[in-house]
């Protein structure tokens, strides 16, 4: 190795194709659309990311300039494992300006609701689902767009990923205070003013929890998530502990009845043992009476088993005829119907339907049609020959004579139309 390759090598530079690592965002791959926003996966350094920019006819408009903004600001401050990771901004080529995020590889909640996971599984969900708001909260941030569709679960654990935070506030931001959020699961009091408050999320919170079906335990924090909000959680942490509370509650119930059932499950052993010991005495001197009945039952059963044998065999060659009688049968429809099109299909190859219109000479329309109508007749010999040789000479007798009426009834209503031309 000379020393321009040395010290090439120890440069420090290392080119933008490099097996394939590109600086740049490729595989571009729009995800959904809304009324502002355009949201795309895209690959950059071999790993995938998330970007959400403006639709190009908002993109110049600084009302949405803004709320982007705002968006990325309140990202960048949060950094928890139940929250989309933010990474920055950057002007991304055929997108404008975009937040960076990672892309989160798994379903929304609403779709994990409806592979039907277990109720532990949906506990656990709902754990992280309550753990991710309340690390918002503690930042000042307010979600304001709690529903399904905005929390992932991830495909590796089933763990929880909240995301969008387009609608998202807090105290530190002056712009963009107005109502919003989805209605199904917006308190009555967001839906009128414009000011952050937390107790908005923890109704949402309740509804989310409703269409989760944790269970009637859980009826009470649900009512109380969803309450006019003097009467809701006041905080998250109280929802925490209310929703901890009453898991620890089951927790010690299942003890209980677990110690409760082992000293029944005991208890009965011991009498079982003892009642064991008294019968012993007695099966001692049944046994031998009980042992030439068990000879005498072994040997009927023998003769009963032998006899159910040959019932099943011959039960079994019954439903092995009638299966093969049915295959047989479906085969003669199968060819039959086969058959059928074929005629239709030759027939209308003779084009006699548009032939006959064309023809002045009532003798030549009945040469015509003659040597026409024998096409279907031909088809039906052609086809008899080609079909499977595992049709017995009464099933291709069959396939004729249904083919001959088939072609027959063609030939009639071709007939009658000549009839009524000569007229």
């Amino acid at each position: 190795m000379t020393k321009q390759d040395l010290d090439s090598s120890a440069s420090g530079y290392i080119s933008d194709s490099f097996e394939g690592i590109s600086q740049t965002f490729t595989d571009v791959e729009i995800l959904s659309t809304s009324e502002a926003n355009v949201v795309a996966k895209a690959k950059r350094y071999g790993r995938w990311w998330l970007l959400k920019g403006l639709k190009k006819e908002v993109m110049g408009k600084a009302i949405y300039q803004q709320r982007l903004r705002k968006e990325l600001e309140i990202l960048m401050l949060l950094q928890h494992p139940n929250v989309v990771a933010t990474y920055g901004m950057e002007d991304v080529e055929g997108l404008g300006l975009c937040i960076v995020m990672e892309y989160v590889d798994g379903m929304t909640l609403k779709e994990w609701l409806a592979e039907k996971p277990s109720r532990r599984m949906k506990l656990q969900v709902m754990r992280e689902i309550t753990d991710a708001v309340a690390y918002i909260h503690t930042k000042g941030i307010a979600h304001r767009d709690l529903k399904p569709t905005n929390i992932i679960v991830t495909g590796n654990g089933s763990h929880v990923k909240l995301i969008d935070f387009g609608l998202a506030d807090t105290d530190s931001h002056a712009v963009l205070k107005q109502p919003a959020g989805t209605l199904s699961y917006m308190s009555p009091e967001q839906m009128q003013t414009a000011v952050a408050d937390g107790r908005n999320d923890i109704y949402s919170l309740g509804i989310i929890m409703q269409q989760m079906e944790l269970g009637w335990r859980y009826l009470y924090i649900i009512k109380r998530c969803t309450q006019p909000i003097d009467h809701r959680y006041q905080n998250i942490t109280e929802l925490q502990q209310a929703f901890h509370t009453t898991g620890r509650r089951l927790k010690r119930i299942a003890v209980w009845m677990g110690a409760i059932v082992i000293t029944g499950l005991l208890v009965l052993t011991g009498l079982l043992m003892l009642r064991a010991n008294e019968q012993d005495e007695k099966l001692a001197k049944m046994k031998a009476t009980y042992q030439q009945e068990q000879r005498v039952q072994q040997l009927q059963i023998k003769q009963l088993t032998d006899s159910t044998k040959v019932l099943g065999n011959y039960n079994q060659e019954l439903r092995l005829r009638e299966s093969t009688m049915i295959a047989n049968r479906r085969k003669v429809e199968n060819a039959v119907n086969n058959g059928k099109r074929l005629i239709e299909k030759t027939m209308q190859q003779t084009n006699i339907d548009r032939h006959l219109d064309t023809l002045s000479n009532i003798l030549y329309i009945w040469s015509d049609f003659t040597n026409r109508s024998q096409a279907g007749e031909r088809a039906i010999e052609k086809y008899l020959r080609q079909i499977d040789n595992s049709f017995s000479n009464m099933e291709k007798d069959e396939i004729r004579n249904t083919l001959n009426r088939h072609n027959e009834a063609i030939v009639t209503k071709w007939r009658n139309r000549i009839v009524n031309i000569s007229k």
